[in-house]
Protein backbone atom coordinates (compact mmCIF):
# COMPACT_ATOMS: atom_id res chain seq x y z
CA UNK A 1 0.00 0.00 0.00
CA UNK A 2 3.17 2.10 1.03
CA UNK A 3 4.45 1.67 -2.53
CA UNK A 4 1.20 2.80 -4.34
CA UNK A 5 0.86 6.05 -2.38
CA UNK A 6 4.79 6.74 -2.83
CA UNK A 7 3.80 6.05 -6.66
CA UNK A 8 0.77 8.44 -6.77
CA UNK A 9 2.67 11.26 -4.96
CA UNK A 10 5.76 11.26 -7.12
CA UNK A 11 2.91 10.47 -10.58
CA UNK A 12 1.05 13.36 -9.43
CA UNK A 13 4.02 15.55 -8.95
CA UNK A 14 5.88 14.29 -12.28
CA UNK A 15 2.44 16.10 -13.70
CA UNK A 16 2.68 19.25 -11.90
CA UNK A 17 6.27 19.68 -13.08
CA UNK A 18 5.77 18.76 -16.62
CA UNK A 19 2.61 21.52 -16.18
CA UNK A 20 4.91 24.23 -14.64
CA UNK A 21 8.04 24.13 -16.51
CA UNK A 22 8.70 21.59 -19.40
CA UNK A 23 5.23 22.93 -21.33
CA UNK A 24 5.17 26.30 -19.41
CA UNK A 25 5.52 27.81 -22.57
CA UNK A 26 3.27 25.49 -24.68
CA UNK A 27 0.20 26.57 -22.17
CA UNK A 28 1.57 30.22 -21.94
CA UNK A 29 0.74 30.11 -25.59
CA UNK A 30 -2.55 28.99 -25.05
CA UNK A 31 -3.69 31.84 -22.47
CA UNK A 32 -2.32 34.55 -24.82
CA UNK A 33 -4.42 32.95 -27.90
CA UNK A 34 -7.16 33.09 -25.68
CA UNK A 35 -6.47 36.47 -25.00
CA UNK A 36 -7.16 39.66 -26.83
CA UNK A 37 -4.96 43.22 -26.02
CA UNK A 38 -6.06 46.19 -27.64
CA UNK A 39 -3.77 49.40 -26.04
CA UNK A 40 -5.83 52.30 -26.34
CA UNK A 41 -3.98 55.23 -27.01
CA UNK A 42 -3.46 58.25 -24.93
CA UNK A 43 -4.49 61.73 -26.20
CA UNK A 44 -1.06 64.04 -26.60
CA UNK A 45 -1.32 67.76 -24.66
CA UNK A 46 -2.83 70.32 -26.31
CA UNK A 47 -0.06 73.34 -26.85
CA UNK A 48 -1.99 77.22 -26.28
CA UNK A 49 -0.45 80.47 -26.46
CA UNK A 50 0.13 82.86 -23.72
CA UNK A 51 -3.68 83.56 -23.82
CA UNK A 52 -5.23 80.17 -23.93
CA UNK A 53 -5.37 79.58 -27.94
CA UNK A 54 -4.83 76.40 -28.87
CA UNK A 55 -1.83 75.58 -31.23
CA UNK A 56 -1.31 72.13 -31.20
CA UNK A 57 -4.15 69.75 -30.23
CA UNK A 58 -5.50 66.00 -30.95
CA UNK A 59 -8.37 64.57 -33.04
CA UNK A 60 -10.46 61.71 -32.68
CA UNK A 61 -9.50 59.35 -35.92
CA UNK A 62 -10.47 55.63 -36.26
CA UNK A 63 -8.37 53.25 -38.85
CA UNK A 64 -10.64 50.41 -40.17
CA UNK A 65 -9.65 46.59 -40.81
CA UNK A 66 -10.88 43.94 -42.56
CA UNK A 67 -10.99 40.37 -41.56
CA UNK A 68 -11.52 38.73 -45.58
CA UNK A 69 -12.43 34.93 -44.17
CA UNK A 70 -15.05 35.99 -42.49
CA UNK A 71 -16.84 38.49 -44.73
CA UNK A 72 -19.43 36.93 -46.59
CA UNK A 73 -20.55 39.15 -48.59
CA UNK A 74 -17.47 41.51 -50.21
CA UNK A 75 -19.17 42.53 -52.71
CA UNK A 76 -21.59 44.85 -50.67
CA UNK A 77 -19.39 45.34 -47.92
CA UNK A 78 -17.14 46.94 -50.45
CA UNK A 79 -19.94 49.11 -51.79
CA UNK A 80 -20.57 50.12 -48.41
CA UNK A 81 -17.37 51.41 -47.32
CA UNK A 82 -16.51 52.85 -50.41
CA UNK A 83 -19.35 54.78 -49.86
CA UNK A 84 -18.63 55.91 -46.55
CA UNK A 85 -14.79 56.10 -46.06
CA UNK A 86 -14.84 57.97 -50.35
CA UNK A 87 -12.70 55.25 -51.73
CA UNK A 88 -12.75 53.74 -54.68
CA UNK A 89 -14.43 50.41 -54.48
CA UNK A 90 -12.23 48.52 -56.33
CA UNK A 91 -9.68 49.80 -54.31
CA UNK A 92 -11.95 47.94 -50.82
CA UNK A 93 -12.78 45.23 -53.09
CA UNK A 94 -8.90 43.67 -53.76
CA UNK A 95 -8.60 44.26 -50.45
CA UNK A 96 -11.74 42.61 -48.95
CA UNK A 97 -10.26 39.47 -51.50
CA UNK A 98 -6.91 39.44 -49.92
CA UNK A 99 -5.23 35.87 -48.56
CA UNK A 100 -4.35 37.29 -45.19
CA UNK A 101 -6.33 37.15 -42.21
CA UNK A 102 -6.78 40.72 -41.56
CA UNK A 103 -5.92 43.88 -44.01
CA UNK A 104 -5.76 47.79 -43.26
CA UNK A 105 -8.85 49.53 -44.92
CA UNK A 106 -7.77 52.49 -44.28
CA UNK A 107 -5.62 54.70 -41.71
CA UNK A 108 -6.90 57.86 -39.04
CA UNK A 109 -10.17 58.56 -40.87
CA UNK A 110 -12.56 60.96 -39.64
CA UNK A 111 -13.95 59.62 -36.38
CA UNK A 112 -17.52 60.62 -37.62
CA UNK A 113 -17.22 57.12 -39.97
CA UNK A 114 -18.05 55.51 -36.41
CA UNK A 115 -21.59 56.34 -36.24
CA UNK A 116 -22.53 55.21 -39.61
CA UNK A 117 -20.62 52.13 -39.23
CA UNK A 118 -22.33 51.33 -36.36
CA UNK A 119 -25.74 51.67 -38.32
CA UNK A 120 -24.94 49.20 -40.77
CA UNK A 121 -23.58 46.55 -38.63
CA UNK A 122 -20.78 45.39 -40.93
CA UNK A 123 -18.97 41.57 -40.80
CA UNK A 124 -15.62 41.15 -40.55
CA UNK A 125 -14.88 44.57 -40.21
CA UNK A 126 -13.05 46.30 -37.15
CA UNK A 127 -11.63 49.64 -35.87
CA UNK A 128 -9.08 51.20 -33.39
CA UNK A 129 -9.72 54.82 -32.44
CA UNK A 130 -6.60 56.58 -32.71
CA UNK A 131 -5.51 60.24 -32.70
CA UNK A 132 -4.28 62.48 -35.04
CA UNK A 133 -2.18 65.95 -34.61
CA UNK A 134 -3.99 69.42 -35.62
CA UNK A 135 -1.93 72.68 -35.83
CA UNK A 136 -5.05 75.10 -36.62
CA UNK A 137 -3.34 78.00 -36.81
CA UNK A 138 -0.57 76.66 -39.71
CA UNK A 139 1.08 77.57 -41.38
CA UNK A 140 2.19 80.45 -38.94
CA UNK A 141 4.53 79.16 -35.71
CA UNK A 142 5.09 75.37 -37.81
CA UNK A 143 8.97 76.04 -37.51
CA UNK A 144 8.81 76.56 -33.65
CA UNK A 145 6.01 73.81 -32.90
CA UNK A 146 7.32 70.79 -35.27
CA UNK A 147 4.95 68.06 -35.84
CA UNK A 148 4.58 64.35 -34.72
CA UNK A 149 5.15 61.06 -36.80
CA UNK A 150 2.71 58.24 -37.09
CA UNK A 151 3.94 56.91 -33.96
CA UNK A 152 2.44 60.51 -32.23
CA UNK A 153 5.92 60.65 -30.81
CA UNK A 154 7.16 64.28 -31.49
CA UNK A 155 10.27 64.77 -34.25
CA UNK A 156 10.62 68.53 -34.70
CA UNK A 157 10.37 71.48 -32.50
CA UNK A 158 8.30 72.13 -29.29
CA UNK A 159 6.64 68.57 -30.34
CA UNK A 160 9.99 66.82 -30.11
CA UNK A 161 11.65 69.19 -26.94
CA UNK A 162 8.73 68.34 -24.54
CA UNK A 163 7.73 64.94 -26.12
CA UNK A 164 8.32 63.54 -22.39
CA UNK A 165 5.55 66.25 -21.03
CA UNK A 166 3.00 66.08 -23.88
CA UNK A 167 2.84 62.14 -24.59
CA UNK A 168 0.31 60.63 -22.10
CA UNK A 169 0.58 56.78 -20.89
CA UNK A 170 -1.24 54.31 -23.56
CA UNK A 171 -4.23 52.13 -21.59
CA UNK A 172 -5.12 48.48 -22.46
CA UNK A 173 -8.40 46.86 -23.34
CA UNK A 174 -7.92 43.08 -22.24
CA UNK A 175 -11.01 40.05 -23.32
CA UNK A 176 -11.14 36.46 -23.96
CA UNK A 177 -11.62 35.17 -27.03
CA UNK A 178 -14.24 32.05 -27.68
CA UNK A 179 -14.09 28.95 -29.87
CA UNK A 180 -15.01 30.65 -33.09
CA UNK A 181 -12.49 33.92 -32.18
CA UNK A 182 -15.26 36.30 -31.08
CA UNK A 183 -14.78 38.89 -27.88
CA UNK A 184 -16.63 37.34 -24.77
CA UNK A 185 -18.75 40.31 -23.40
CA UNK A 186 -18.01 39.12 -19.75
CA UNK A 187 -14.58 39.41 -19.62
CA UNK A 188 -13.66 42.65 -20.63
CA UNK A 189 -11.13 44.73 -18.49
CA UNK A 190 -9.89 48.08 -19.31
CA UNK A 191 -6.81 49.59 -18.06
CA UNK A 192 -7.69 54.17 -19.10
CA UNK A 193 -5.17 55.51 -20.86
CA UNK A 194 -3.45 58.73 -18.90
CA UNK A 195 -3.80 61.90 -21.23
CA UNK A 196 -0.51 63.95 -21.85
CA UNK A 197 -0.15 67.37 -19.79
CA UNK A 198 -0.67 70.81 -21.69
CA UNK A 199 2.39 73.31 -22.47
CA UNK A 200 1.38 76.66 -22.29
CA UNK A 201 4.09 78.64 -23.89
CA UNK A 202 4.77 82.29 -24.23
CA UNK A 203 4.09 83.36 -27.96
CA UNK A 204 1.25 85.46 -28.32
CA UNK A 205 -0.82 84.36 -31.24
CA UNK A 206 -1.66 88.02 -32.82
CA UNK A 207 1.91 88.82 -32.65
CA UNK A 208 2.91 85.53 -34.37
CA UNK A 209 0.73 86.46 -37.04
CA UNK A 210 2.28 89.82 -37.20
CA UNK A 211 5.41 88.50 -37.66
CA UNK A 212 4.87 85.52 -39.99
CA UNK A 213 2.96 88.44 -41.99
CA UNK A 214 5.34 91.22 -42.38
CA UNK A 215 8.54 88.78 -43.06
CA UNK A 216 6.59 87.01 -46.06
CA UNK A 217 6.44 90.67 -47.47
CA UNK A 218 9.96 91.16 -47.32
CA UNK A 219 10.88 88.43 -48.62
CA UNK A 220 8.43 88.89 -51.28
CA UNK A 221 9.86 92.42 -52.09
CA UNK A 222 13.85 91.94 -51.38
CA UNK A 223 13.95 88.22 -52.84
CA UNK A 224 16.24 87.32 -50.53
CA UNK A 225 16.99 83.51 -49.45
CA UNK A 226 15.94 82.99 -45.78
CA UNK A 227 14.19 85.41 -43.05
CA UNK A 228 13.85 85.72 -39.28
CA UNK A 229 11.68 88.09 -36.85
CA UNK A 230 11.89 86.68 -33.08
CA UNK A 231 9.84 89.04 -31.14
CA UNK A 232 10.66 89.30 -27.40
CA UNK A 233 10.13 91.17 -24.21
CA UNK A 234 13.22 92.08 -22.93
CA UNK A 235 12.54 92.32 -19.36
CA UNK A 236 11.10 89.06 -18.87
CA UNK A 237 13.03 87.45 -21.47
CA UNK A 238 9.49 85.73 -23.26
CA UNK A 239 9.10 84.82 -27.16
CA UNK A 240 6.39 86.64 -28.12
CA UNK A 241 6.53 85.45 -31.99
CA UNK A 242 9.23 83.14 -33.53
CA UNK A 243 9.12 83.08 -37.42
CA UNK A 244 11.09 81.61 -40.08
CA UNK A 245 11.17 82.20 -44.16
CA UNK A 246 11.53 79.19 -45.49
CA UNK A 247 8.76 77.73 -43.73
CA UNK A 248 6.07 74.77 -44.24
CA UNK A 249 2.99 73.89 -42.97
CA UNK A 250 2.88 71.30 -40.19
CA UNK A 251 0.00 70.10 -41.27
CA UNK A 252 1.46 68.51 -44.03
CA UNK A 253 5.13 68.74 -43.45
CA UNK A 254 5.99 65.62 -45.64
CA UNK A 255 5.13 67.93 -48.96
CA UNK A 256 7.72 70.18 -47.99
CA UNK A 257 11.66 69.21 -47.93
CA UNK A 258 13.39 69.02 -44.78
CA UNK A 259 15.46 72.07 -45.15
CA UNK A 260 12.19 74.54 -44.25
CA UNK A 261 11.52 72.22 -41.01
CA UNK A 262 14.34 74.08 -39.74
CA UNK A 263 13.82 76.90 -37.32
CA UNK A 264 16.33 79.48 -38.51
CA UNK A 265 15.57 82.09 -35.26
CA UNK A 266 18.21 79.12 -33.87
CA UNK A 267 19.71 77.40 -36.56
CA UNK A 268 21.23 80.14 -38.60
CA UNK A 269 24.43 81.08 -38.53
CA UNK A 270 25.81 84.30 -39.64
CA UNK A 271 28.35 86.99 -38.98
CA UNK A 272 26.19 89.95 -37.00
CA UNK A 273 27.79 92.88 -38.73
CA UNK A 274 27.29 96.52 -37.02
CA UNK A 275 24.21 95.15 -34.51
CA UNK A 276 27.52 94.11 -32.42
CA UNK A 277 28.62 97.92 -31.85
CA UNK A 278 26.56 98.99 -28.82
CA UNK A 279 27.59 95.78 -26.73
CA UNK A 280 31.63 97.07 -27.82
CA UNK A 281 30.27 100.48 -26.71
CA UNK A 282 28.87 99.35 -23.30
CA UNK A 283 31.62 97.81 -22.61
CA UNK A 284 34.05 100.90 -23.38
CA UNK A 285 32.15 102.79 -20.93
CA UNK A 286 31.51 100.13 -18.44
CA UNK A 287 35.64 99.67 -18.27
CA UNK A 288 36.45 103.70 -18.42
CA UNK A 289 38.45 103.54 -21.77
CA UNK A 290 36.07 106.13 -23.42
CA UNK A 291 34.09 109.50 -22.43
CA UNK A 292 30.99 110.71 -23.19
CA UNK A 293 32.93 114.13 -24.11
CA UNK A 294 35.07 112.41 -26.31
CA UNK A 295 36.03 113.22 -29.55
CA UNK A 296 36.78 111.04 -32.86
CA UNK A 297 37.52 111.62 -36.29
CA UNK A 298 37.02 109.35 -39.42
CA UNK A 299 38.76 109.43 -42.31
CA UNK A 300 37.29 106.58 -43.90
CA UNK A 301 39.26 103.94 -42.93
CA UNK A 302 41.53 102.93 -40.50
CA UNK A 303 44.32 100.30 -40.48
CA UNK A 304 44.93 97.15 -38.08
CA UNK A 305 48.30 94.87 -37.78
CA UNK A 306 49.15 95.81 -41.37
CA UNK A 307 44.94 95.33 -42.86
CA UNK A 308 42.83 98.37 -43.74
CA UNK A 309 39.53 98.22 -42.97
CA UNK A 310 37.04 101.06 -44.69
CA UNK A 311 34.11 102.43 -44.00
CA UNK A 312 30.93 103.56 -46.08
CA UNK A 313 32.48 107.00 -46.03
CA UNK A 314 34.32 109.45 -44.22
CA UNK A 315 32.15 110.85 -41.46
CA UNK A 316 34.90 113.14 -40.32
CA UNK A 317 35.05 114.70 -36.88
CA UNK A 318 32.75 112.86 -34.58
CA UNK A 319 31.28 112.32 -30.88
CA UNK A 320 31.10 109.19 -29.08
CA UNK A 321 27.38 108.86 -29.83
CA UNK A 322 28.23 109.49 -33.45
CA UNK A 323 29.83 106.35 -33.90
CA UNK A 324 26.90 104.47 -33.06
CA UNK A 325 24.53 106.59 -34.86
CA UNK A 326 26.38 106.23 -38.17
CA UNK A 327 27.78 103.27 -37.33
CA UNK A 328 31.21 104.14 -37.92
CA UNK A 329 33.54 101.48 -38.43
CA UNK A 330 36.31 103.66 -38.17
CA UNK A 331 34.92 105.19 -34.90
CA UNK A 332 33.93 101.94 -32.88
CA UNK A 333 37.70 99.93 -34.04
CA UNK A 334 39.85 102.33 -32.38
CA UNK A 335 37.70 102.04 -28.96
CA UNK A 336 37.89 98.24 -29.46
CA UNK A 337 41.67 98.27 -29.70
CA UNK A 338 41.80 99.68 -26.33
CA UNK A 339 40.16 96.95 -24.39
CA UNK A 340 41.61 94.25 -23.41
CA UNK A 341 41.01 90.83 -25.76
CA UNK A 342 40.03 88.92 -22.62
CA UNK A 343 37.58 91.37 -21.11
CA UNK A 344 35.78 91.22 -24.72
CA UNK A 345 36.32 87.48 -24.69
CA UNK A 346 34.55 87.26 -21.20
CA UNK A 347 31.75 89.86 -21.57
CA UNK A 348 30.31 88.55 -24.95
CA UNK A 349 30.32 84.85 -23.42
CA UNK A 350 28.47 86.63 -20.35
CA UNK A 351 26.07 87.92 -23.06
CA UNK A 352 25.48 84.22 -24.15
CA UNK A 353 27.40 84.40 -27.63
CA UNK A 354 28.80 81.12 -28.61
CA UNK A 355 26.89 79.10 -26.61
CA UNK A 356 23.10 77.44 -26.65
CA UNK A 357 20.24 79.46 -24.89
CA UNK A 358 18.10 78.64 -22.11
CA UNK A 359 15.42 77.27 -24.67
CA UNK A 360 17.03 73.86 -25.94
CA UNK A 361 15.49 73.65 -28.99
CA UNK A 362 16.37 71.33 -31.53
CA UNK A 363 18.81 71.56 -33.92
CA UNK A 364 19.98 74.99 -31.97
CA UNK A 365 23.33 76.23 -33.11
CA UNK A 366 25.93 77.35 -30.40
CA UNK A 367 27.83 79.58 -32.72
CA UNK A 368 31.39 80.49 -32.95
CA UNK A 369 33.21 82.43 -30.38
CA UNK A 370 36.88 81.62 -30.40
CA UNK A 371 38.95 82.24 -27.48
CA UNK A 372 41.39 85.02 -27.15
CA UNK A 373 44.48 82.75 -27.38
CA UNK A 374 42.92 81.89 -31.17
CA UNK A 375 42.60 85.60 -31.82
CA UNK A 376 45.36 87.54 -34.36
CA UNK A 377 46.02 91.25 -33.49
CA UNK A 378 43.19 91.84 -36.18
CA UNK A 379 40.82 89.93 -34.19
CA UNK A 380 39.14 92.69 -31.56
CA UNK A 381 38.77 95.22 -34.56
CA UNK A 382 37.08 92.31 -36.47
CA UNK A 383 34.62 91.48 -33.75
CA UNK A 384 34.29 94.69 -32.75
CA UNK A 385 32.15 95.24 -36.61
CA UNK A 386 30.61 91.58 -36.67
CA UNK A 387 33.06 89.85 -38.05
CA UNK A 388 35.32 86.68 -36.60
CA UNK A 389 31.87 85.30 -35.18
CA UNK A 390 28.99 83.65 -35.93
CA UNK A 391 25.90 83.96 -33.91
CA UNK A 392 22.04 83.25 -34.13
CA UNK A 393 19.15 85.36 -34.36
CA UNK A 394 18.08 84.58 -31.13
CA UNK A 395 21.18 85.28 -29.47
CA UNK A 396 21.85 88.67 -30.65
CA UNK A 397 18.34 89.60 -29.94
CA UNK A 398 19.12 88.17 -26.33
CA UNK A 399 22.06 89.93 -25.71
CA UNK A 400 20.97 93.74 -26.94
CA UNK A 401 17.93 93.13 -24.57
CA UNK A 402 20.91 93.76 -22.17
CA UNK A 403 21.20 97.22 -23.04
CA UNK A 404 17.36 97.74 -23.23
CA UNK A 405 17.41 95.76 -20.08
CA UNK A 406 19.47 98.52 -17.83
CA UNK A 407 22.39 96.12 -18.05
CA UNK A 408 20.65 92.93 -17.14
CA UNK A 409 21.07 89.40 -19.03
CA UNK A 410 17.89 87.69 -19.18
CA UNK A 411 17.81 84.34 -20.37
CA UNK A 412 14.87 83.34 -23.09
CA UNK A 413 11.96 81.88 -22.12
CA UNK A 414 9.37 79.92 -24.31
CA UNK A 415 7.87 77.97 -21.02
CA UNK A 416 4.65 80.06 -19.53
CA UNK A 417 3.53 77.65 -17.26
CA UNK A 418 5.73 77.20 -14.18
CA UNK A 419 4.49 73.72 -13.41
CA UNK A 420 5.85 72.41 -16.99
CA UNK A 421 8.88 74.60 -16.67
CA UNK A 422 9.79 72.88 -13.07
CA UNK A 423 9.51 69.44 -14.58
CA UNK A 424 11.52 70.16 -17.64
CA UNK A 425 15.55 70.02 -16.56
CA UNK A 426 16.23 70.66 -20.17
CA UNK A 427 15.15 74.19 -19.95
CA UNK A 428 18.79 75.01 -18.05
CA UNK A 429 18.90 77.99 -16.04
CA UNK A 430 16.93 80.97 -16.21
CA UNK A 431 18.86 83.27 -13.48
CA UNK A 432 19.07 86.87 -14.21
CA UNK A 433 22.51 88.46 -14.01
CA UNK A 434 23.86 92.16 -14.02
CA UNK A 435 26.18 92.19 -17.52
CA UNK A 436 26.91 96.21 -17.09
CA UNK A 437 25.83 98.80 -15.13
CA UNK A 438 22.36 100.56 -15.28
CA UNK A 439 24.21 103.78 -16.58
CA UNK A 440 26.28 102.18 -19.11
CA UNK A 441 23.21 100.91 -21.05
CA UNK A 442 21.45 103.82 -20.50
CA UNK A 443 24.09 105.78 -22.41
CA UNK A 444 24.26 103.51 -25.07
CA UNK A 445 20.18 103.06 -25.34
CA UNK A 446 20.08 106.67 -25.62
CA UNK A 447 22.44 106.67 -29.04
CA UNK A 448 20.22 104.01 -30.20
CA UNK A 449 17.45 106.01 -29.85
CA UNK A 450 19.45 108.66 -31.87
CA UNK A 451 20.39 105.79 -34.73
CA UNK A 452 16.33 105.72 -35.20
CA UNK A 453 16.19 109.41 -34.84
CA UNK A 454 18.30 110.46 -37.51
CA UNK A 455 21.09 107.54 -38.07
CA UNK A 456 21.24 104.26 -40.21
CA UNK A 457 17.52 103.36 -38.73
CA UNK A 458 15.64 105.91 -39.19
CA UNK A 459 13.30 104.55 -41.67
CA UNK A 460 12.60 101.80 -38.50
CA UNK A 461 11.21 104.99 -37.30
CA UNK A 462 7.64 105.68 -35.73
CA UNK A 463 5.24 108.89 -35.25
CA UNK A 464 5.14 109.67 -31.61
CA UNK A 465 6.82 106.00 -30.31
CA UNK A 466 10.03 106.29 -28.97
CA UNK A 467 12.53 103.51 -30.24
CA UNK A 468 15.99 102.57 -30.23
CA UNK A 469 17.97 100.54 -32.91
CA UNK A 470 20.58 99.51 -34.39
CA UNK A 471 21.51 98.55 -38.15
CA UNK A 472 23.52 95.98 -39.67
CA UNK A 473 24.77 94.48 -42.64
CA UNK A 474 27.15 91.48 -43.09
CA UNK A 475 29.15 90.12 -45.62
CA UNK A 476 29.17 86.95 -46.55
CA UNK A 477 32.17 84.59 -46.82
CA UNK A 478 32.30 82.68 -50.29
CA UNK A 479 33.52 78.70 -50.07
CA UNK A 480 37.12 80.15 -50.65
CA UNK A 481 37.10 82.13 -47.16
CA UNK A 482 37.23 85.56 -48.77
CA UNK A 483 34.54 87.75 -48.08
CA UNK A 484 31.74 88.32 -51.17
CA UNK A 485 31.04 92.04 -52.45
CA UNK A 486 27.36 90.73 -53.57
CA UNK A 487 26.52 88.89 -50.63
CA UNK A 488 25.19 90.26 -47.61
CA UNK A 489 23.10 89.58 -44.79
CA UNK A 490 20.70 92.26 -43.49
CA UNK A 491 19.74 92.96 -40.06
CA UNK A 492 18.02 95.31 -37.44
CA UNK A 493 17.45 94.85 -33.93
CA UNK A 494 15.05 97.17 -32.03
CA UNK A 495 13.27 98.16 -29.04
CA UNK A 496 10.06 100.11 -27.79
CA UNK A 497 8.54 102.08 -25.83
CA UNK A 498 11.41 104.04 -24.62
CA UNK A 499 12.32 104.38 -21.56
CA UNK A 500 11.13 101.19 -20.21
CA UNK A 501 10.92 98.86 -23.39
CA UNK A 502 8.51 96.15 -23.04
CA UNK A 503 8.97 94.68 -26.80
CA UNK A 504 12.50 93.96 -28.68
CA UNK A 505 12.04 92.95 -32.47
CA UNK A 506 15.19 91.52 -34.43
CA UNK A 507 15.22 91.30 -38.07
CA UNK A 508 17.26 89.08 -40.38
CA UNK A 509 17.27 88.62 -44.07
CA UNK A 510 19.68 86.66 -45.87
CA UNK A 511 20.90 87.64 -49.35
CA UNK A 512 18.47 90.06 -50.01
CA UNK A 513 18.60 91.39 -53.42
CA UNK A 514 19.27 95.22 -54.80
CA UNK A 515 19.15 97.40 -51.73
CA UNK A 516 20.95 95.26 -48.83
CA UNK A 517 21.87 98.02 -46.39
CA UNK A 518 20.16 96.61 -42.50
CA UNK A 519 18.42 100.46 -42.91
CA UNK A 520 17.38 99.35 -46.36
CA UNK A 521 15.88 96.46 -45.57
CA UNK A 522 15.95 95.04 -42.77
CA UNK A 523 14.37 98.12 -40.75
CA UNK A 524 11.00 99.00 -42.54
CA UNK A 525 10.07 95.38 -41.77
CA UNK A 526 10.76 96.59 -37.86
CA UNK A 527 8.43 99.41 -38.15
CA UNK A 528 5.84 97.55 -39.76
CA UNK A 529 5.74 95.16 -36.87
CA UNK A 530 6.29 97.40 -34.39
CA UNK A 531 3.47 99.43 -35.47
CA UNK A 532 1.26 96.52 -35.20
CA UNK A 533 1.76 95.37 -31.86
CA UNK A 534 1.60 99.14 -31.15
CA UNK A 535 -1.79 99.05 -32.15
CA UNK A 536 -2.55 95.46 -30.91
CA UNK A 537 -0.95 96.66 -27.35
CA UNK A 538 -3.11 100.40 -27.15
CA UNK A 539 0.44 101.84 -26.82
CA UNK A 540 -0.24 105.66 -26.78
CA UNK A 541 1.95 107.75 -29.26
CA UNK A 542 4.11 110.00 -26.66
CA UNK A 543 2.06 113.41 -28.91
CA UNK A 544 -1.78 111.57 -28.46
CA UNK A 545 -4.34 114.25 -26.93
CA UNK A 546 -6.15 112.47 -24.07
CA UNK A 547 -9.85 114.15 -23.85
CA UNK A 548 -11.60 114.59 -20.72
CA UNK A 549 -15.09 115.59 -20.37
Amino acid sequence: MSVFITGLFLLVGFRLFSLQVINNHFYLEKVAQRLRIEEIPAPRGEIVDREGNVLARDVETVSLYAYPKIIKDPEQTARALSQILKIPYTEVYQKLNSELSSVLIVKKAPATVCEQLDRIKLQGIGLVREYARFYPQAPNGSNLLGFVGTDHRGLEGLEFAFNKLLSGKAGYRISEKDALGQEIPTTIREIPPVPGKNLTITIDSTIQFFAERRLQEAIARTNAKRGVVIVNNPQTGEILAMCSYPGYDNNHFADYPRENWKNLATALLFEPGSIVKPLIMALALEEGVVDSEEEFYCNGSIKVGGHRIRDIKSHGKEKLEDIIINSCNTGIITIAMRLNPEKIYAYLKELGLGQKTALNLPGEETGILRPPKQWSGLSPAAISIGQEIMTTPLQMLVALSVIANQGVFVPPRIIKDSDSLSSLSENGTLANKRVISKQAAQKVLSMMEKVVQKGTGIKASLPGLRIAGKTGTGQKVNPDGRYANNKFVSSFVGFFPLPRPSFGIIVVLDEPQGEYYGGDTAAPVFKNIAQDIAVYSNIMPEDAEVKTM
